[in-house]
């Protein structure tokens, strides 16, 4: 049984990925109203500082701070002196340092000035940044970059030095804020993640942060804080679109969640004004609960970061071709998760490509070698290529808990059970399965494990297999489910049951019959 990602609930959570390309994607400029007078940008007083120390002492260290100081501001007109300074043929700047530079000319205007063949979007070597941080060991965003580094390497403690080095010198800085949080969620800690969003003094007015904290609330088990003031602030019709974008997605997907369906729909429709890859993926994710498509098309192919929002529109649409590209660049944005190997890798096994499928699940497992979804892509496909002692052992690293893995997990040891012929075995965790699913009110996924049950005892010529392929109709209609390939498989096989060889097809229906399953399911 593969699970479907679109019975992972999915929350708007922030994207950590290097700082040029944060910035490049507009989410830490100043969150600017709409009215007249505040079409002028006003100078923070830390950006004046930095403005007047590079003008009394222009150097490389001056002229970097109120660099990285202009880019985060939005203001990158009044760097653009440093920028030059950075980039001249004397500079001895590093590369990321040029690299920042050269899009801050970009932002201002000034291209021309550029030189040819300087990349600004690439993300800096590691050993760059480790350098950076040491020369200027005051500069937050140089250890948010190592952090990032580090937690890509599988290096998580010093991830998290860094990480904390980065909070004590800039607590209310949005893209350490935001960046730590995300790496503590990865770190499994969503109660510190969400205390570091509610200690800033800024998050009560940053729509960025405001939405990282109501998304984060829920995946810690807490009453999300800034909610009433969150929508007050897209309500008021004071931010612009882009600003606007991820606190409009994580209110609809709240409102969602509360059965608020109309006034989740006009969040989302907020949210699309202008999106970023996370608020497009997010609502890709949720069009399925309307019955209806939330995101045009266009948007799809003119997003430079809607790998996800592709990859999970091509899976609901059945077309599985592309899933694997849209999965890669998806991975390439966020290089330390493992959702675009579990996805990528449902997708393969749910199309019979068990060989690859297992290729995209171990390199997600390189990332983190217990991810229990991870753990059942390898298991059915490698059951499913004959090699049941290494999908035994995949399935022993799953712990046993009241998640929804684990029940899968169940699914899969009877598959494997069936197929080695221990059938009395097999019938008892599809059981097992089955009943699990149902405590948790997870109608869709009690239908399709019992769909896997009446094909594997139709396959194996068991007398009560009409009897469980009856079950599996009766709740394949009441959970709405559309494809009945499996099923179709399943009755073929009571048919015949001692001419039909065992399945070459994945569970196709497991990935592709999901979309509409209920939201509360992370």
């Amino acid at each position: 049984m593969i699970p479907s990602p679109f019975a992972v609930p999915r929350r708007v959570v922030p994207r950590w990925r290097s700082l040029a390309l944060t910035i490049e994607a507009g989410e830490l400029s100043v969150p600017s109203p709409v009215s007249e007078k505040y079409e002028q940008p006003t100078l923070v007083p830390s950006l004046i500082d930095k403005l007047g120390e590079w003008r009394v002492n222009p150097s490389i260290i001056t002229a970097g701070e109120l660099l990285e100081a202009a880019l985060v501001e939005g203001i990158e007109s009044e760097a653009v002196a440093a920028a030059r300074f950075l980039i001249s043929p004397s500079s001895t700047a590093t590369l990321p340092v040029r690299r920042l530079a050269g899009l801050a000319l970009k932002r201002a205007g000034k291209i021309e000035d550029i030189p040819e063949g300087l990349q600004v979007h690439d993300s800096a070597d590691k050993a760059i940044w480790r350098a950076r941080a040491r020369a200027y060991s005051t500069n937050p965003l140089a250890w948010v970059e190592l952090s990032l580094h580090d937690v890509i390497s599988g290096k998580r403690a010093a991830a998290r030095r860094s990480m904390q080095v980065a909070l004590q010198l800039a607590p209310d800085s949005r893209h350490v804020l935001r960046s730590a949080a995300r790496l503590f969620l990865h770190l499994h800690e969503p109660e510190f993640a969400h205390d570091i969003l509610l200690r800033s003094a800024r998050t009560p007015t940053d729509p960025w942060l405001m939405s990282a904290e109501m998304s984060i609330a829920e995946l810690a088990q807490r009453q999300a804080r800034f909610f009433g003031q969150g929508r007050a602030l897209i309500n008021s019709g004071t931010l612009r679109p882009r600003q606007a974008t991820e606190l409009a997605s994580a209110l609809g997907t709240l409102e969602l969640v509360a059965g608020g369906r109309k006034k989740a729909r006009d969040f989302f429709r907020e949210s699309l004004v202008n999106p970023t890859g996370n608020s497009l993926a997010q609502a890709e994710w949720a069009s399925p609960f309307f019955g209806t498509e939330l995101v045009p098309e266009r948007r799809l192919t003119s997003s430079n970061d809607g790998g996800e929002a592709t990859a999970l529109h091509l899976l609901r649409e059945k077309k599985v071709e592309g899933v694997t590209e849209a999965c890669e660049r998806w991975s390439a944005s966020e290089p330390y998760s493992i959702r675009p190997f579990e996805v990528s890798s449902g997708m393969a096994a749910a199309s019979g490509k068990y060989a690859e499928a297992l290729t995209v699940a171990q390199k997600g497992l390189l990332i983190r070698p217990n991810a229990p979804w991870l753990l059942n892509n390898r298991a059915f496909a490698l059951i499913h290529l004959g090699r049941m002692k290494e999908a035994e052992h995949s399935l022993r690293g799953i712990i046993k808990s009241e998640e929804p893995t684990w029940f899968v997990s169940e699914a899969n040891r009877g598959l494997l059970a069936m197929r080695r012929g221990d059938h009395a075995s097999g019938v008892m965790h599809y059981r097992a399965a089955i009943e699990g699913f149902r405590e948790q009110h997870r109608v869709q996924h009690v239908a399709i494990a019992q769909t896997f049950l009446a094909r594997e005892a139709a396959i194996a010529g068991l007398p009560e297999a009409k009897a469980l392929l009856k079950e599996a109709r009766d709740s394949r209609s009441k959970a709405a489910l559309t494809d009945d390939s499996v099923l179709i498989e399943a009755e073929a096989a009571v048919a015949k049951p001692q001419i039909v060889p065992a399945p070459s097809t994945g569970s196709a229906a497991a990935l592709q019959s999901l979309p509409r399953s209920n939201a509360n399911t992370q």
